[in-house]
């Protein structure tokens, strides 16, 4: 495990030489519901003072003011609050970053697409909130994590993760929905196309019929529907649905119970087919 933790502990030494020593009283604006859940996990919570609308988690954060969208800070608002560091994975306008830098403003930006993107983010915030034990705890519980998942067996087949179902909409090679999947010990059918998220036609899907379908779109596929009743997977009822989309499609600390639960839901549709067809055999 030490061996592990190695190369994570020294680079988040060398973030350490890289960075000055936080101020007393450091205010923090947060645009990313990922984030602003790791601040708080690591008892800096204090010190945010500002969020966005979709920063709705811990219930704690949600009494701080927003001060603009998800990635999409409001200039006047940010800068009348004066803070000291903002933070997101990204900006949907990045001439924002450059207008707060010029204020004075330090402007973290880094996307967030597997774990090790968020064990920077945890030694970052670690050394700039002044919460360096916190981030050494929360960095060997994702190493733990990640040695658990790794010594269990791999899943069989291959699974289709829907994003939406009209127009249909699944996630690709790259994406971060394949990257949870992997993590969840199964592969995913669309590994292949070399786009994260794409359309995609009825005829790929038949040609490609998965063994297991995520459903991240609402309700669930049905039966009887002229496309997906021609599905194995979706006759069999070898569909998980109804995950929540902040356990599962937010990079934050709560993503290794989210995994965990998309492990355990895969297995738990393929117990059911298998259970379901053994008494359709016994019945005939």
């Amino acid at each position: 495990m030490m061996k592990r933790l190695g190369p994570i502990l020294a680079a988040m030494l060398l973030i350490a030489a890289a960075m000055p020593a936080p101020a007393e009283g450091m205010k923090v604006i947060s645009f990313s519901p990922a984030l602003t859940e790791l601040i708080w996990v690591l008892g800096a919570g204090g010190l945010q003072i500002a969020r966005s609308n979709a920063c709705d988690y811990p219930a704690a954060a949600t009494a701080l003011p927003t001060a603009g969208k998800f990635a999409k800070p409001e200039l006047e608002t940010v800068l009348a609050m004066k803070p000291d560091l903002v933070v997101a994975n990204d900006l949907i306008n990045p001439g924002v970053a450059r207008i707060l830098r010029q204020n004075g403003i330090r402007v973290e930006l880094r996307q967030c697409r597997d774990f090790d993107d968020y064990l920077w983010w945890v030694g970052t915030l670690g050394e700039l909130l002044d919460r360096r034990f916190e981030a050494a705890a929360e960095v060997r519980r994702i190493q733990e994590f990640r040695a658990q998942i790794a010594r269990q067996p791999r899943l069989p087949g291959k699974a289709l993760w829907v994003i939406w179902d009209s127009p249909l909409m699944v996630a690709g090679s790259g994406s971060f929905p394949e990257m949870v999947l992997r993590q969840a010990g199964m592969d995913n059918i669309a590994a292949d196309v070399g786009q994260e998220y794409f359309k995609c036609s009825y005829d790929w899907v038949l040609k490609n019929p998965p063994d297991v379908i995520i459903w991240s779109a609402p309700g669930k596929p049905d039966p009887g529907h002229r496309f997906w009743g021609q599905l194995e997977a979706v006759r069999c009822d070898r569909v998980v649905a109804g995950l929540d989309s902040d356990l599962i499609q937010r990079p934050g600390p709560r993503l290794t119970q989210g995994i965990a639960e998309l492990r355990r839901k895969i297995m738990e549709v393929r117990e059911r087919a298998v259970e379901k067809s053994e008494k359709q055999e016994v019945q005939k």
